[in-house]
Order: C-alpha cells, then structure tokens, then sequence
C-alpha cells in the first residue's frame, strides 16, 4: 500500500504538468545500500544522529535513506528499521517494514530498547530488543500540546533528539517548539525547559521559564545534569538537577573564538549536539567551525578534533590535526571513546581521547549517487549550483556535494563530465571523468567552449579548467589562503572563498572574492589584477558583500553587493555607480524603475539574448528581471521556498534558494533550484519545467524499480 500511495503521489505530480506517462522496468536502479558489508565500504549520506549501545554497538539514522542502521564491534553495517519509504507505518510490526519521515537522534535506554526522533513525522519511536516498533510520543500533528497528559496524544514539532535517563525517563528536544519535553516512566508527557518563542534568555532561573532558540542535540551526563546544544543562539546550556538552568559554553556569536579560555566567553557557530565523558567532560559538535570543542570540568573550552578546513585529509593519528567538514552528531562509547558523525564527509569516525587517534569506522567518503545514464529527471542532485549551456544547448551544472559536473543533454539524458565523486582536487594533466572535485561550486563557459570551475581548497579556493578535450588543469590559486599574487601569474596567486566566476568575450576571466571583497581579472596570459580596489573600497554602503558577477559586451562589470541590496556596475574607466536597488532588505518596485526597488539577497546575475539583466535573489526565492528600460519584474517565483508549478507560468511557481542561471541560444534560460536538488528550465513564453533531479535526492523503496517516460506533447 505504501510503495502504490508513494508511486501514485509521484504520478500525480507528474501528470499535472501536462505530461504521459509509461511504466517499464528501471534499467538504473539505486546501487545497494551495503547491508552485510564492511561499514566503511558503504556510501553514507545525511546521517543525523548517532548512540552506542553498552556492548559498544554504534547506531546510526540514515535520513536520506529513512532508515537506521547498526555497526556492528566486527565492522559490519546492517539495517535494523524502515523500509527506506519516507512516511509513517509500521506500529506494532517488525521496525524493518516501518516507514520512517527523516529519523533524526538517537539514544539506547540500559534495557537495550532503541529510540529515534522521527523528525518529520512529529514523533518518538522506540525499537525494542525484539526488533519491534511502536511510537511513544506525538501524535503526528506539528503543534505543542498535550503536557500533563499520555505522550503519544501529545504534539511535537520536529523533534531533533532524544536522552535515555538511567531511571526510566526520556528526553526529547522539541526543536522547533524551542522546548525541551520528558516522558517519565508512565508515560506521560511535561515541558521541563523553555517557554516557547525562539529568544535567549532565563539564566540562573528556573529552567521551564527560560527561552531556547531551534535546540538541537541533548545530553544527560553521569549526575543527571541536562545539556542542550541550543543551536540558534550558539550556546550550550546546562539544566541541572534543580531545574536551573544556565550557559556553560558560547557567548552567542556565530564565530570561532575562545580556546584556553573560559567557555562561556567562547563563540561557537551552529553548535548541534552534546556529548559528555565519565569524568564529566563535555564535548561540542561545532559544526560550522568544522571543529569538535570540549569542555572541561573547571569551564575550560578547547579544541580536540579539527581546525577549521573542510578539505579531507584522512584519519590521523592526532585528531587536532584532522579535518571536518560540517559534524553533526556525537555520541560517547562505554570506553570513553568519541563517536563523530563527520557527515559532509559522509564518515562516522571515532576518536580515542586518551591517544588522540581517528579511526573511520562507517562510511567510504562518497554519498549514495543514482542517475548517469539514465533520464535526468530520475536522477539524485545534491546542492547543484553553477550552471552553463553549450552550443548544443547540453546543459551543465555543478552537482555540488556530489562532487561532479554533470551534464543533461538534449534528449534529456545526464552523465558525469568530470569527478568521480570522491573529495579531493587531484588529476591535473588527465581525463576530467578521472579527477577528484571538491565541492565544485560555480562554473563559467568561454566562447571556445572550455569551462572553469571554483573548487575550495583548505581556507583557500582554487580555478580548474576543463578543455575541449576533456583535460582538467588548475589555472589559479594555487598561492593558498590569502589575498597575494597581484601583477603575477594567476596560479600563484591566493583567494579566500571565491563566490563566482564569469568569462567576458575576449576570453578574460573575473572572479569574486567573498571574504577579501574583491573582484580580480585573469586576463588571456594568465596574468591576475584587482578590478577598482579602491572604487570598491570608497563605497559609501558600511556592508559591502559581492555575490554575484557577470560581464556586459561593452566591458561593464556587473555585480551584486547582498551586503547593500544592490546591484553595482563597474565601467571600463573603473568607476562604480548603482544599477538596481534602493538598499532596502526586501522584495518591492516591480514595475517600476529598478534603482527605486528592494532588492533582497541578490546573488547570481546574468545577462538575456535581448542585454536585459537577471538577478537571482536566493533568501526570497525569486528570479527578476530589469529591462532595457530599467523596469524591474518578477519572471519566476513567488517569493515563498517551495516546489510546484512546472507545466505553469514561472510567475507562479515556487523555488527554493535557486542560485545561479543561464541562457541557451533560443533564449531559454536554466537555473539551479539549489534546494529542491533540480535543474529547472523558464522557456521563451514564460513556462517552467523540470528537467534534472527530485526534491528528496531521488531516494526509492527497495525493490520497486520504476521507469518513467515521460511524453511532452505541444
């Protein structure tokens, strides 16, 4: 019932745009998931929690796969619940027939008996030693209700994590009721901390009266104290024992500071789980400082794993000196053993603290991947971002945390054109399908047809080059972090975090320099220069932050400023005025003059057939346009995150943080839907359509191997 209601859902959103279908056996299925095989062979992507149970079992919920998993102490991986279906069933019957909705923490109590947050399905499920299923609480509704009353009539509202007591009681973070609830030993439900409202404050009073903002991983330490990673307000927070609460690490700025010191005078950025040792040290997924902090028993914060890049550079035997990129969930074994789901590293690994040694236990350093040769609309996007079009109206894009370039075809048809999915920037001198990429991000195309790509590297970022040929060469960067090299060749030059890239009609290259606000120019000997430093510099606006870049015919350069809401035009003499936007953080003057309308968050630019200029403005999910005439509208959109509308008006559709785009000759123009993981194409009368990708990374049930062809008809 569950894979027909599924495939009828999908059909149906399919059939709306106007299409017919036909169902045939799928020639390219997704590869298996593993089970029965050596953890660390296993492709892993999107894990959300983590616990280990007291024989020293790891257990891992695998979102984008709906299911949880087990490592066993000899290596192996093996699925212990759902049925990789996203949805809600199963009550009562085996966990591995269950479907789950996007499983998030996990912990284990001391009789054996497993419980997962199962996030989008507002509830609490436990798996019992007999591999049973039942839902101890929320009723499936996202609300806040039920205190004082049986859990599982209750509503929650995505919780993020859950905390086994020694006594019977469980813990679960309710994060986006900014609430922390208990279930006590009956059953029934109460709110021990936060009034509510996502705020910061109530330290040093009772914890019920205090305010959490998005909390996320909690932790009961050895004495019973509650820690919560209470995320959007970048602090970790302590109940103890007589319901007070208090900060003990984060002063609530998203940064990197405070090693040595005091932890509550530190700054941590999107901290998301907590875990504590049997000497009652604490530990700190830091997750956007790629960093895994602690916390001593005297307030003394330190750093144990990581240093900030995000690069891989394998398990080492100091795990200071170990790359992360983005950990998410911990987890503290019986033997004092760190648990660490690395998990855009697509790794669990596990730090010895006594000897500082990194080991992978589970993961092979690739995500799940489906789709190359087969119909792109079938294929699994994750995070794509740079886009071009060739001369044959092929389409390529940058699947980002997939590490590829890809490419859709005209038949519709996609395949890999460099990267072979692993992390790394390797393979300079040979075939580009041999390479390694590291999160290639934006992408431009000269009129030879080479394309350039911006890949980070450690704090730095790096150019690399595919030719007609296939041949992949790095062209810039290689100087490291910095912001050197002016006057000297590009490859020994240094950037920062390179945020787009553009290629003008005599073959120069221009690229944005996030982090250092800058624009620099690679002309055609390779020779790199700053474009109006000091033009750049004298801006009258306080927050100057360059998004996007693109090059008119004539050598004006054209770039967005988010930090301003503007758009900026650089002439050829190195002069900047203001192009588009009144500096107002907002979405308003369609129809108007564009230099009098809000512009909010503009990112990536590009000019039409026709030399009228489109802005994409990511945080309103929005594509507008200014005319000839500096009329500014809205040509797809509706200015709310979403999926809908192919076969429709682009007008009326919803996007989801698209980010860049790009025209065809015929005048069509494609774009990536970032977050719905698709490329989405706007024809010439105003229609979108998909045409590569699925909202939810192309994930099916075992066993039920569609093929859809799909028969667009005029």
């Amino acid at each position: 019932m569950i894979e027909r209601l599924a495939l009828w859902m999908a059909l149906t959103a399919i059939l709306a745009s106007g299409s017919v279908l036909e169902a045939s056996p799928n020639p390219f299925p997704y590869p298996e998931i593993g089970d029965g095989k050596p953890a660390i062979k296993v492709p892993l992507t999107l894990v959300d929690g983590v616990a280990v149970d007291a024989s020293g079992e790891v257990y891992i919920s695998h979102r984008s796969q709906n299911r949880i998993r087990k490592i066993s102490k000899d290596g192996t991986i093996t699925t212990i619940a759902g049925n990789g279906t996203a949805g809600f069933s199963g009550d009562g019957g085996p966990a591995l027939d269950a479907a789950l909705n996007f499983p998030a923490g996990l912990c284990v109590d001391k009789t054996g008996n497993l419980f997962v947050a199962d996030r989008n399905n507002h509830r609490v499920r436990r798996i019992d030693t007999n591999g049973i299923i039942t839902t101890v609480a929320g009723n499936g509704e996202p609300d806040w209700t039920g205190d004082d009353e049986p859990a599982v009539n209750a509503s929650l509202h995505f919780p993020s994590d859950v905390s086994c007591s020694s006594g019977g009681e469980l813990y679960v973070s309710d994060r986006s009721n900014s609430r922390i609830r208990k279930i006590d030993a009956q059953g029934i439900i109460t709110t021990v901390v936060g009034l509510g409202p996502p705020d910061f404050g109530g330290d040093f009073g009772p914890a019920q009266d205090a305010l959490l903002k998005y909390p996320f991983g909690i932790e009961l330490d050895k004495d019973g104290n509650l820690f919560i990673a209470d995320r959007g307000n970048n602090r970790i927070r302590k109940v103890a024992t007589d319901g007070t609460i208090t900060t003990v690490a984060g002063d609530g700025n998203h940064f990197f500071s405070g090693d040595y010191g005091p932890a509550r005078r530190a700054s941590l950025a999107f901290p998301t789980d907590v875990a504590s040792d049997s000497q009652g040290n604490l530990y700190i997924a830091d997750r956007n400082n790629n960093r895994i902090r602690k916390v001593d028993t005297f307030g003394i914060i330190t750093t144990v794993m990581g240093i900030g890049e995000y690069e891989y550079n394998g398990d080492n035997e100091v795990a200071s000196e170990t790359t992360l990129h983005l950990p998410f969930a911990l987890a503290m074994a019986p033997d004092d053993n760190l648990i660490v789901v690395d998990r855009s590293h697509f790794r669990v690994r596990k730090v010895d603290l006594k000897t500082g040694d990194v080991k992978t236990i589970a993961g092979n350093g690739q995500a799940l991947f489906k789709g190359d040769g087969g119909p792109g609309l079938g294929a699994s996007l994750k995070s794509p971002s740079g886009i071009v079009v060739d001369n044959l109206g092929n389409v390529i894009f940058a699947d980002k945390q997939n590490h590829r370039i890809r490419r859709v075809d005209s038949k519709g048809m996609i395949h890999s054109v460099a990267g072979t999915g692993k992390q790394g920037n390797e393979g300079d001198g040979g075939p580009a399908t041999l390479a390694t990429l590291f999160l290639p991000a934006e992408m431009a195309r000269d009129k030879q047809g080479n394309l350039y790509v911006i890949t980070p590297v450690g704090r730095g970022s790096l150019v690399r080059k595919i030719d007609l040929n296939g041949k992949i060469s790095t062209i810039a960067g290689m100087g490291g972090h910095g912001n050197e090299g002016d006057g000297g060749k590009a490859i020994d030059a240094a950037f920062s975090m390179l945020k787009d890239i553009a290629v003008d009609k005599d073959g120069n290259i221009f690229l944005v320099d996030y982090t250092n606000r800058n624009i620099r120019k690679i002309d055609r000997e390779g020779k790199i220069t700053a474009v109006a430093g000091q033009a750049i510099d004298n801006l009258p606006d306080p927050e100057v932050h360059i998004n996007g870049i693109t090059v008119d015919d004539v050598g004006n350069v054209f770039f967005s400023d988010s930090g301003s809401s503007k758009i900026r035009k650089i002439a050829p003499d190195g002069s900047i005025t203001t192009f588009a936007g009144n500096g107002d953080f907002e979405d308003s003057g369609d129809g108007g003059p564009a230099i009098e309308a809000g512009i909010r968050s503009p990112g990536g630019l590009q000019f039409g057939p026709d030399g009228s200029l489109y802005i994409i403005e990511e945080t309103s999910h929005r594509i507008r346009r200014i005319d000839g005439n500096g009329t500014i509208t809205t040509v797809a959109g509706r200015g709310m995150p979403g999926y809908s509308g192919d076969g429709q008006l682009a007008e009326n559709a919803l996007l989801k943080s698209p980010y860049r785009m790009m025209f065809d000759q015929q005048g069509n123009f494609y774009f990536t839907d970032r977050d719905n993981n698709r490329i989405r194409k706007v024809d010439q009368n105003g229609i979108i359509t998909s045409i590569a990708g699925n909202e939810n990374i192309g994930w099916m049930q075992d066993g039920l191997e569609v093929r859809i062809t799909v028969h667009n008809f005029p």
